[in-house]
């Protein structure tokens, strides 16, 4: 596989997760961390496995979380902030470091094309990281997937910009399924550590050392115009 379609494919990853808790009067959000494995289902090509994640960490500050996804090839960091709206995707892969800002309207334009998902609460549960979890069946566009969200964890709005923006609560197991050139990839990610701790605000600002550029300059310089 060629270096620009992993770079893509890294990009393209959203693991359910990547969110944003919101200000809840109620109650203080989850400030810490959640840690997940991440582990390939069936046969995949071992040189592609190799550049795949194993692991995710996520961390949560009020209003901001920043994701990390760390492979043999470098590390994909990506942050958000639910007041703005705003995305950085901070790429440090083969020599070479680039900040990618996604705007609110960019977003915007990407949530609008998600289909509407339903979901029916099954009665199975189990414990993952220590937290109670509920089996969910999630339907979108006419498949149907299991994934287990748990209500221990106080993060409103936590998939506010992925696939999953329909479930209200953390999901702490799913399968990630990821298009590839000749087929796709699924991948098991599932929460091995939840983490009550003070974060430090410097992990959601985008280090000296990156090139800057918007989503749509780096399609373009990686032939993919807008």
């Amino acid at each position: 596989m060629k270096i620009v379609n992993v770079v893509l494919l890294f990009v393209a990853v959203s693991f359910s997760v990547n969110c944003v808790a919101q200000k809840n009067k109620k109650a203080k959000p989850f400030e810490g961390h959640i840690f997940y494995s991440v582990t390939p289902q069936g046969e995949v090509d071992a040189s592609l496995t190799a550049q795949l994640p194993t692991q995710v960490k996520i961390y949560f500050k009020g209003d901001k979380t920043r994701e990390e996804k760390i492979t043999p090839m470098g590390s994909v960091v990506t942050l958000n902030d639910i007041t703005t709206k705003v995305q950085v995707v901070l790429i440090d892969m083969m020599g070479q470091k680039m900040a990618l800002k996604a705007t609110k309207e960019e977003i915007e334009k990407v949530l609008a094309k998600i289909p509407q998902g339903t979901l029916v609460v099954g009665s199975e549960t189990k414990k993952i990281a220590g937290l109670n979890c509920k089996k969910i069946d999630f339907t979108q566009e006419g498949k149907t997937e299991t994934i287990f969200i748990t209500e221990e964890l106080d993060i409103p709005n936590s998939n506010w910009q992925t696939e999953y923006k329909d479930v209200p609560n953390v999901i702490l197991e799913f399968v990630q399924v990821i298009p590839t050139q000749d087929s796709e990839i699924k991948m098991l990610v599932s929460a091995t550590e939840v983490k009550k701790e003070k974060i430090k605000a410097e992990m959601f600002v985008v280090p000296t050392g990156y090139q800057e550029m918007s989503m749509s300059e780096f399609k373009k310089m990686m032939g993919g115009g807008e």
